[in-house]
């Protein structure tokens, strides 16, 4: 979005409209940097659990739920991605995350 010439208006699902697109995009790119920066330092004492609690990581109490959740599993998955994540399923089908030493 932020290369497309000529788009400059924004028009979030929540908040409100702005008229600066790349540099809301810029903010958004350093703001999921530092979530994922925020996952790597915790990876030691955490080591392998699920997503729910990676999301306490990341989230006050009062914000843990399906948003915050979905959210923590999209970083995780980044992170898989990139090579430093691993998963595994237990024998619930419940998903585990354990992040690669940095």
């Amino acid at each position: 979005i932020a290369a497309l010439e000529g788009v400059t208006a924004v028009l979030p699902a929540h908040g409100h409209p702005m008229d600066e697109a790349a540099q809301r995009c810029d903010h958004i790119k350093v703001h999921h940097d530092e979530r994922l920066d925020v996952l790597r330092d915790a990876a030691e004492g955490l080591g392998d659990a699920p997503v729910d609690e990676w999301m306490k990581v990341l989230f006050r109490e009062r914000s843990w739920g399906g948003m915050a959740a979905s959210e923590t599993y999209a970083h995780l998955e980044h992170l898989r991605v990139l090579g430093e994540a691993a998963t595994r399923r237990n024998a619930d089908g419940l998903l585990f995350y354990e992040l690669s030493a940095t």
